[in-house]
């Protein structure tokens, strides 16, 4: 199995209260520098689709208000990215401090761990991993349940870093039950889980697997999901989520 080169980061959030035209031209300012894309806006799917240094944006107008589709393939692609980016796009969009809108993409991740944030700011979200979550026992007991060797799970416990995950019961000379490219995790959980969009925006969509073959986090609403950045992986990622769902279901119940 070969993975797609660059990380993938793929989002759909909506605007309510912005015009069309005012998100896109916040959108064409934030990523170009300019109101206007050079050479314009592209025909997409659902709307109008801007092309820049590996981000794909697209605008279009809705009932509840204009919806913008992301796509960025390449580093960094995390939820604080992300949401530094829309923080961007809003301030603009909103006409404050458009002088000071720089034209470039917020700044990287830093990939020093003792400068890499704890979370992404939310104040409805707890930024401390929590061990005892229910959905968190059900993937440990399910790797377990599997024999998955700890070489083979990581967990993402700050934005942009990987980590060793806690001890573990899994035998090191157990395989998954899946194909794997040994030189990086098969199994990751994501204890940081989706950006927080601006105010007032919704965020319905969000997609984006720092590493990992299966890539496995909560999302609001202690929705379950499983993603592969290889889209031949539907069917195992079903099957995962299936039994993940399952255990999870039974942790909750003895809460």
């Amino acid at each position: 199995m070969t993975r797609p080169t660059g990380v993938l980061l793929r989002l759909h959030a909506v605007a309510p209260g912005l015009g069309t035209a005012d998100l896109a031209r916040a959108v064409s300012r934030t990523l170009t520098g300019e109101d206007s894309p050079p050479g314009g806006w592209s025909a997409g799917r659902r709307g109008r689709v801007l092309r820049h240094e590996g981000t794909s944006a697209e605008v279009t107008g809705a009932w509840d208000g204009p919806e913008l589709w992301l796509r960025h393939r390449g580093e960094p692609a995390a939820a604080a990215w992300a949401t530094g980016l829309l923080d961007k796009i809003a301030t603009v969009a909103a006409g404050a401090d458009r002088a000071a809108a720089a034209p470039a993409l917020p700044a990287a991740i830093p990939a020093d761990p003792a400068t890499t944030p704890t979370a992404v700011p939310d104040a409805d979200r707890d930024p401390t991993p929590r061990a005892d979550a229910p959905a968190y026992l059900a993937w440990r007991a399910l790797m377990a349940r599997w024999q998955v060797a700890d070489s083979d799970l990581a967990e993402i416990t700050a934005p942009g870093l990987l980590t060793a995950p806690f001890p573990a019961a899994p035998s090191a000379t157990s395989h998954p039950p899946y194909p794997y490219r040994p030189e990086e995790p098969v199994f990751v959980f994501d204890h940081i889980g989706p950006p927080k969009p601006p105010p007032g925006w919704l965020l319905r969509e969000w997609f984006a697997p720092d590493a990992g073959v299966y890539h496995c986090s909560v999302a609001s609403g202690s929705r379950l999901s499983v993603r592969s950045p290889d889209p031949a992986s539907g069917d195992r990622c079903a099957e995962l989520l299936a039994a993940w769902q399952a255990l999870t279901a039974r942790y909750d119940a003895a809460v």
